[in-house]
């Protein structure tokens, strides 16, 4: 494939043409080609570029490139044409030789090598065949390993000093096979100079607490080559320059570690927490091929924790007092050069009880700590109610608190307490806090809502204290609101009403703890209901307060029980007829108790006794509505059957349409509603029984219809008649009940009769309505002629405008309708009769009906018509129309 040059331009190309070797075209089908190699081929034009396959066959089964050409009809799944491609093996060119050694690359020794990169690759050469084998042509103990990818892998020792470039050359040869019996094997050798890669070392960083530097123990200048810093590295390197000025000189390997912390904390720069400071060796490589190698040298500075202490100890506190104290208010921290060294983290501090009876709910640093009581610093305790005596407590901080643990510790660790524990250079600090708890003298527990009752006459005050189990001592003194000392025993004052005192109970022990208890208590008077009494009510005004009836000065703690079970929700005893939601007051003794004051166990009662009077029942008020026609009517007539008619009617509105015998005359009355009160006398206390009666009355106006005059031809109806209402009857007599329901056609000399309604079916007075229809020829009231004119033009051409001498004439009058015997006559303007028509023939269409001149299209011209009713006493019309053609 080396050789091929398909377009014979600028050397070989490894193109060869399917289509030219199999004899096809493009239109002889479809190819199927393993998509493994397709890309090496374009079906368009036929080309195969051998220089894209990487492989070369070596036997039957082996790299064989298949092409087959499907038939471009569905013919079945043969193929056209099959082509097998075998290529023979290509084992590549290699780089010119150059330099003392003729070597065809170069390479790194510790990243390896890639032995194709040594062949030559231009547009005249292509790449080796990939299924080939590298050999070894040497026996250097520096040989390691090479792999048919063509990997090679060498090791070259390190020899220090001049000369500087370490290496050694090594020929391989790649061996690519052909089909046996087709093609011999290619074989390509290569030399390639591999370079040792330069080795900077390796370190470690060293940590060092803050508290060693001052002790002295870096005072002196160290080696930074030594093997505790730096390990391994290749002896021709240098220090870089770094910031801290300690190295000048490349080949200077000697720092001072107290001088470079002396002047971390010049400025008063104490709190530097943690500092790292870098030496960086390097070594240059011996050839382009490898890299430069830097190794970092590292010192890491730690601040180291001062002391703190717990100020002014011991604390002192009472056991009663309410709250909660944070032990870390209890320390004093150390301030140097005016910096406070505090030092508070929920993470790197702890608190824990050395010793005492509780640990007065301290919650400590824990592994595994309750997310609802998190762990702080602040060293919380709660010495409300804790057993008194001396409470011991220790704070401990990590040095992590001054410096990033995470560059020695692991900062995926989710131990906390791993965490305040991990290695470090400094040491814990800690420090103990000293707590005493003093006990109180008990003086009980606030107390109040104490009823006595008066009758009592004294009480001892403490044992009116409550004391949750607990004994109340007898050292205390009890003060009233004032201030005023006073005695245990308290003597009841007299008073006409209930009494409330409010005294306080203090102790006081020789520590300073005191404790007190406010005592609350009401002196109650015994009860009193009142004095019995009675009332009468009339049934139809049951409102009553009860209370209000009693005599004396009852109290208003009691409640009422009565007739029909009923009984108060308070003293009142309120009953309102107006009120729906309370009870209806019934006759019966009603008894009001008043219980025993709290303190008092006597009880007391009084009676209110009522009587109810029952009215006469009258029933319920009443209205109707009445037409005016109707006349009268008697109001009697409206009540209730079971009203009693004992009563009188008055009239409210003063109509003066109302009799003596309750009868009210409509004929003075208009449209309005008019009120009238029917009264019966009762028995005292009741009020006279009464309802009203309200009468509507409705009066309708007579509709304004003049006399209808109306033309023959109109064909006019009932409904056609215009009327000034809106709602209307008509009837054919002034007596006739029944109103006229369907649309006749009006007749001459016809009477009717109109009058107004409304919903309620209420009529006005009737109207008497005559007719008069008008024969053709005559003329109305008003002098208008009662006739009709007939278009003035006949045009038969079929557009449907005035095709025909049409006889309904404006869509409102149907000659043949109005007039069944009608005659029409036709003549042209000579007098010749040309058309005679009735109701049984055709309209005229410009065409002669008559025998002289039948069925002949008419000319244009002017033409006469006679149209006679042949109906009562109508008279002919007469006109004339042009016939256009």
């Amino acid at each position: 494939m080396e050789n091929i040059d398909f377009d014979g331009v600028n050397g070989p190309d490894g193109i060869i043409n399917l289509y030219n070797e199999t004899g096809t075209t493009l239109a002889d089908g479809t190819w199927r080609i393993d998509p493994r190699f397709k890309s090496a081929f374009d079906e368009v034009t036929g080309n195969l570029s051998t220089w894209a396959l990487k492989r070369a066959t070596t036997a039957v089964t082996q790299n064989n490139y298949f092409f087959e050409l499907m038939n471009a009809a569905t013919c079945g799944t043969d193929p056209v044409r099959t082509a097998r491609l075998i290529l023979g093996p290509f084992s590549g060119v290699a780089l010119p030789p150059s330099g003392p050694n003729n070597v065809n690359a170069q390479g790194c020794d510790l990243i390896g090598f890639d032995l194709f990169s040594a062949f030559a690759l231009d547009s005249n050469t292509p790449s080796p065949h990939l299924n080939g084998e590298w050999t070894y042509n040497g026996s250097s103990s520096s040989f390691i390993s090479v792999g048919n990818d063509g990997f090679l892998m060498v090791e070259i020792p390190y020899q220090p000093g001049l000369p500087l470039v370490d290496q050694e050359v090594f020929e391989l040869t790649y061996t690519v096979s052909g089909i046996a019996g087709c093609s011999p094997p290619q074989q390509t050798t290569v030399r390639v100079a591999m370079v040792r890669q330069v080795d900077s070392g390796e370190s470690e960083p060293t940590h060092i607490c803050e508290d060693d530097l001052l002790a002295g123990v870096y005072d002196a200048d160290i080696d930074l080559t030594n093997d505790l810093y730096l390990l391994g590295e290749d002896i021709e390197g240098v220090w870089l320059p770094e910031p801290t000025g300690q190295i000048d000189n490349s080949q200077d390997s000697m720092v001072n570690l107290r001088a470079i912390y002396d002047n971390l904390i010049s400025g008063n720069n104490l709190r530097f927490g943690r500092e790292q400071f870098d030496f960086v060796y390097g070594v240059e490589q011996r050839s382009a091929v490898c890299d430069d190698k830097t190794t970092k040298v590292s010192f890491v500075f730690y601040e180291q924790l001062r002391p703190f202490n717990q100020k002014d100890p011991p604390f002192q506190i009472c056991t009663n007092i309410p709250g909660t104290i944070d032990l870390y208010d209890l320390l004093e921290f150390t301030t140097e050069n005016g910096i406070p060294f505090e030092y508070f983290s929920d993470k790197s501090t702890n608190w824990r009880l050395v010793s005492g009876p509780s640990d007065l709910g301290l919650i400590v640093l824990s592994p595994n700590p309750d997310p609802l009581k998190p762990y702080t610093h602040r060293g919380t305790v709660n010495t409300f109610g804790a057993d008194p005596g001396t409470y011991i407590f220790e704070y401990a901080v990590s040095p992590n608190i001054n410096s990033d643990p995470g560059g020695f510790c692991d900062p995926y660790e989710t131990d906390i307490m791993a965490d305040f524990y991990c290695e470090h250079p400094c040491n814990i600090m800690t420090a103990r806090v000293e707590v005493q708890i003093f006990g109180f003298d008990y003086a009980g527990e606030d107390t109040k809502d104490i009823n006595l009752c008066e009758s009592q006459g004294q009480v001892d005050l403490r044992s009116l204290l409550k004391t949750n189990g607990n004994t109340i001592a007898t050292t205390g003194v009890w003060t009233n609101a004032a201030g005023d000392v006073i005695d245990n025993t308290f003597v009841f004052p007299n008073s006409n009403s209930s009494q409330t005192f409010t005294f306080t109970y203090s102790t006081n022990t020789v520590n300073g703890c005191v404790d007190s208890a406010n005592l609350t208590f009401t002196i109650n008077k015994l009860s009193n209901a009142g004095e019995d009494e009675s009332a009468t009510l009339c049934s139809d005004d049951l409102t009553i307060t009860l209370f209000d009836l009693l005599g004396g000065n009852p109290s208003t703690t009691g409640t009422w029980a009565g007739p029909f079970g009923y009984t108060s929700p308070d003293h009142l005893g309120v009953f309102d007829s107006s009120n729906v939601l309370l009870p209806v007051l019934g006759a019966g003794d009603y008894i009001y108790v008043v219980p025993g004051n709290a303190g008092c166990s006597a009880s007391d009662q009084s009676t209110v006794t009522i009587t109810i009077v029952e009215p006469v029942e009258i029933g319920n008020d009443r209205s109707e509505t009445f037409c005016k026609i109707d006349g009268r009517v008697s109001l009697y007539s409206l009540l209730d059957r079971d009203t009693p008619r004992t009563g009188v009617f008055e009239d409210t509105d003063n109509t003066g349409a109302l009799s003596v015998d309750g009868v009210v005359e409509f004929e003075t009355l208009t449209n309005n509603i008019y009120n009238f009160r029917y009264v019966i006398a009762n028995t005292l206390p009741c009020d006279q029984s009464s309802l009203n009666v309200a009468i509507q009355i409705v009066d309708l106006p007579i509709p304004n219809v003049p006399p209808q005059e109306f033309c023959i031809l109109d064909a006019v109806r009932l409904e056609d008649i215009e009327v000034d209402v809106l709602n209307y009857n008509w009837y054919t007599t002034l007596e006739s009940e029944i109103p006229i329901i369907d649309n006749p056609l009006l007749f001459d000399n016809q009477v009717y009769y109109i009058a107004t309604i409304d919903a309620n079916n209420c009529e006005s007075e009737r109207l008497e309505v005559p007719i008069n229809i008008l024969n053709t020829g005559e003329r109305f009231a008003k002098g208008e002629l009662c006739t009709l004119d007939f278009q003035d033009g006949v045009s038969p051409n079929g557009d449907s405008q005035n095709d025909t001498f049409d006889l309904l004439i404006e869509e409102v009058y149907n000659i043949p309708e109005a007039f069944p015997d009608f005659d029409l006559k036709i003549y042209n303007r000579y007098g010749s009769l040309v058309y005679e028509g009735n109701i049984n023939t055709e309209e005229f269409r410009g065409e002669s009906n008559v025998s002289v001149q039948l069925g002949d299209d008419l000319p244009s011209g002017t033409y006469f018509y006679v149209f006679v009713p042949n109906f009562e006493n109508n008279l002919p019309i007469q006109g004339s129309f042009y016939l256009s053609r």
